[in-house]
Order: structure tokens, then sequence, then C-alpha cells
């Protein structure tokens, strides 16, 4: 009963599951999942090269199916080619209300990025000999912030699950797109990432050796 009753919510949902993709199309892939049996039944424009039947991985979501919202806020994973995706999932639920099935939408972002990076490097002649920090206005929290932002999406992880190699690479990251110029840097980054100032001064140095 809960197999045909998810099949009639995806039948009658399926005009606008393809029309996203299309339009999307080819940065969007739909995936329909079974929470029942833990098993992915449909795929639409499949760019994660999974097929009808492989388990979910539910547990990305980091909550029990008893608390799924009616729709996950965006998060990212990585894809089967190292690829960073941009995701939401919708819940579906029975007549009671229990969830048992999820729509995932899931964008590859990494032509995107490209772009955004091939104009950073163009935009960048423009000011060549100035700080590339401070060169494109916005506060040392914004340029800062939003850097280490792009680092964690390019490695599909949080903040919280940095360990000391992760924290040396976002530093050597940081230090290599200019933020150190400002002057508060190393005290705020030390602090954001609960590190020590030395730590941070021997691993931009480890970058000059």
């Amino acid at each position: 009963m809960e197999r045909e009753l998810l099949e009639k919510q995806v039948r009658l949902m399926e005009p606008m599951i393809k029309a996203v993709v299309e339009l999307f199309k080819p940065f969007v892939e739909v995936a329909v999942h079974d929470l029942e049996k833990g098993t992915v039944v449909a795929l639409y424009n499949n760019l994660s090269k999974r097929k009808v039947g492989d388990r979910s991985p539910i547990k990305e979501l980091g909550v029990s199916t008893k608390e799924f919202p009616d729709f996950f806020p965006p998060y990212y994973k990585m894809n089967y080619d190292g690829k960073v995706m941009k995701c939401t999932s919708i819940t579906l639920r029975d007549e009671k209300g229990e969830a048992h099935g999820l729509i995932c939408f899931n964008v590859d972002t990494s032509s995107v990025k490209g772009l955004f990076d091939s104009l950073a490097v163009f935009l960048g002649n423009a000011r060549e000999g100035k700080n590339p920090v401070e060169s494109g206005g916005g506060s040392f929290e914004e340029k800062a912030r939003a850097l280490m932002d792009e680092f964690l999406q390019e490695r599909a992880i949080s903040s919280d699950h940095l360990g000391r190699d992760e924290k040396r690479e976002l530093i050597q990251f940081l230090y290599s797109k200019g933020i150190f110029n400002y002057k508060k840097a190393p005290q705020e980054i030390a602090s954001w990432l609960k590190v020590s100032r030395a730590s941070i001064y021997n691993y931009i140095k480890e970058m000059e050796q």
C-alpha cells in the first residue's frame, strides 16, 4: 500500500519534476527515494551514475525520518566524480503524516563555479599590485566568511568537522586569497577555527618554505 501511494504521488508530481529538469538541464538531477525500502526508485537526468534499486544515503540528511521537515534547506554533498552538488529534498508523507518518500533535487555547481573562477582571474588583472581582498570592497568578516564557505563547499564538509589538516589547508587557502592583509585576520580566524595564532603563522610559513 505504501509503495502504491508513493508511486501515485510521484506520478502527480512528475510533470513538475520533468519541467524543472528540462528548465535547468544539464545541471539538475532529481532522485526519488522510498524511505520504507531505503532505495532509489526513480531518477531524472542522472548525474550521479546511480541506478534504480541502489541504497538511499539518507544518513547524509542528519536527522531521523520522524524529524523530516516538509523540505530541507539547501545542503552540499560530493558527487561520485568529486564535483560539489547543491541539494534540497521534499518529503512525501502517507495518510498518517509520516515520511515515506523523498524527492531530491541535486544541482551540479561545478559549471557555475568555473564561470566565477574565470571571472575572478579576468577581473583580477585590473587590480594587479593591490590587495586582492581590500580592493574588492566589503568588510573583513564578509570576505573571510565567503572564502571559508567556498572552501567548505568545495570539500563538502562543515566547519564543525574540520580536522587539523583541513584547518591547515583552510588557513593556507585564506592566505593565498589575501585575507591576512587585514591586520585583525590572524586573531579573528584563530578564534573562529579554535587554533592559536602561532599555529596560523606556522601554517603560513610552511607555504613559504
